[in-house]
Order: structure tokens, then C-alpha cells, then sequence
């Protein structure tokens, strides 16, 4: 069996397109259609049905994915044996979100270099629906979020670290018996984690949330609350730094306290390649998981 032919297989399963899988293997597409039925002829069935521009698999189609993964696991499992992960060449695709990225990941590329340092990072920021999105379409091998815990079917956790929310402001803008709600607050995107919590907190309260800027950002919002524009809420990981240097102060408050999870995220269907491995390993290693 060609291995080649399973991996375009598994690139049209993914993607859902024979059209698609030909861009991203850079072939044409008639060498992806060939490919397969080569491959269906092999295996004696059909394993996608084309209805127009539909693209859908067969049921012994879905049934063959868990083969040819694991075909194609083995193989380059028996490829790695005994070989040097400072020999290790390859890409690792991550999607990561921007809290996580300035907040801790950028101080451990330097560790990821030294242990892989022929192998390439490709590291996508994004918004967590659309770095899942991207994940699932296999144009991500693995995805670094914060979020409630993951509960898709299709993903498995690799790693979670629960975090703690925090309100902070800049030091001047303490204000002695004004209350947490009367201050005006720099929010992220309203389809956040963070932006649904405080709209939560600000109703178990019975206070309105007034907000002054509203921005896609976390660097943008640290920097906004730095400046006085108003208060922030974000994941103390974050925060730490400047918290720890002065910049900006954790504010106590009567809110019951907000967690949520870090989490390393893999596509079930999608073999654990040493580099995906290795950088989860670094990740554990330097942010203990909790339970």
C-alpha cells in the first residue's frame, strides 16, 4: 500500500474537498483523484461518494480512518526510533491565543530550539473558535487556549492548567469607596471567556457594566489599563508581570472567584508526532498541570 495515497485520502477526508486537499498537497487535482481510486482499488470499496461538488465518505470510507491513521503513525513512529531529537527536522503548526502567547509561550520557544533545532514553528494566533475550526480542518496540528474545558468529541486534552481571572487597574486609579461596578472597564471581544464572566458577575450584582474600550486585544487592553483608561479582567497569567513590577494592581473584590483552563488541545484522528510531544512536554515542564 502507498502511503501517499493514504495521506491524500486522509487530506480529502479532512477537508471535505478533493479540490481543497490538491491546493494544500500542492498537486493537481486530477493526481488527487487518481491517488484515491488507486487506493479504493486496493482496498476493493468506494471510499467517498461525489454527489456534485459534495465530497462525503462511505461508511467503509469513515470506518478505514482509524487504519489509515494508525498506518501512518506507525510509519513514522519506526522512522524516529533511536534518532536524536536535535536531529528531528519537520513543522509543527500551533495555534495559540494572544494571552497565552505573550504570556507565557514566547518564553519557552527558546527551550523548544534547543531541543529541535532543525525543526520549523509555524505558531497562528487566533480567536478560539476559529484556531478549533482550524484545528479540525487539519490545518493546525494542536491548539494553546484558554477556555472552559473542552467537551468535543473530535479533541482530546493534552495538557490543562486551571487559571485564575483577575481585576486590575492602574495604581492611580485606586479610588477609596467608589465601588468595583462605578468604574468604567477595557474589555476584550464579546464572544470571550472573560467578556461573559464579567457581564455575569456584573448581574449576580445587580450593576450595569460600563465599558470605555472594547478591543481584540489583550497587549492592547494591558496597555489601556496601564494608561488609566479603566479597569481590566484577565487571566492573572497575563497580568503577572506587571503586577509583580507595579504597573498595574490586583484589585480585591466581593466576587466569587473566576477560574478557567489552559489547555493543549489534539485532533483524536491525528498521530502524536515527537515535535507535538516535545513541545507539550516543554509546556508541562514549565507550567505545572493541575488535576
Amino acid at each position: 500500500m502507498d502511503l501517499r495515497n493514504v495521506e491524500t485520502y486522509l487530506r480529502v477526508a479532512e477537508l471535505k474537498s478533493f479540490t481543497k486537499a490538491a491546493k494544500e498537497l500542492n498537486f493537481a487535482q486530477s493526481t488527487v483523484t487518481m491517488q484515491v481510486q488507486q487506493l479504493e482499488k486496493e482496498l476493493g470499496y468506494r471510499l467517498f461518494d461525489r454527489i456534485g461538488r459534495t465530497v462525503a465518505l462511505t461508511q467503509p470510507g469513515e470506518a478505514f480512518l482509524q487504519y489509515a491513521y494508525t498506518l501512518l503513525r506507525t510509519f513514522e513512529n519506526a522512522k524516529d526510533l533511536d534518532q536524536d531529537p536535535a536531529s528531528l527536522s519537520g513543522t509543527l503548526r500551533v495555534g495559540v491565543l494572544e494571552s497565552l502567547l505573550f504570556g507565557t509561550m514566547l518564553e519557552l520557544l527558546p527551550r523548544f530550539r534547543e531541543v529541535f533545532p532543525k525543526a520549523e514553528l509555524q505558531l497562528k494566533m487566533g480567536q478560539t473558535t476559529e484556531l478549533i475550526q482550524q484545528l479540525k480542518e487539519n490545518r493546525l496540528d494542536m491548539v494553546y487556549l484558554s477556555a472552559d474545558l473542552n467537551t468535543d468529541n473530535e479533541l482530546q486534552c493534552c495538557y490543562r492548567r486551571r487559571e485564575e481571572m483577575v481585576f486590575v487597574c492602574a495604581p492611580e486609579q485606586l479610588v477609596e469607596g467608589k465601588s468595583l461596578w462605578e468604574h468604567e472597564f477595557v474589555v476584550t471581544e464579546r464572544s470571550g471567556v472573560c467578556y461573559g464572566r464579567l457581564l455575569s458577575l456584573a448581574a449576580r450584582d445587580e450593576a450595569v457594566l460600563h465599558t470605555c474600550v472594547e478591543v481584540d486585544s489583550t497587549v492592547a487592553i494591558i496597555d489601556a489599563v496601564q494608561r488609566g483608561l479603566g479597569i481590566g479582567f484577565l487571566p492573572q497569567y497575563a497580568v503577572q508581570k506587571q503586577i509583580e513590577t507595579g504597573s498595574l494592581v490586583k484589585l480585591e473584590t466581593n466576587c466569587p472567584p473566576q477560574h478557567y483552563y489552559s489547555q493543549i488541545l489534539c485532533h483524536k484522528r491525528h498521530w502524536m508526532s515527537p515535535l507535538m510531544e516535545g513541545m507539550i512536554r516543554i509546556i508541562t515542564q514549565n507550567r505545572q498541570p493541575s488535576p
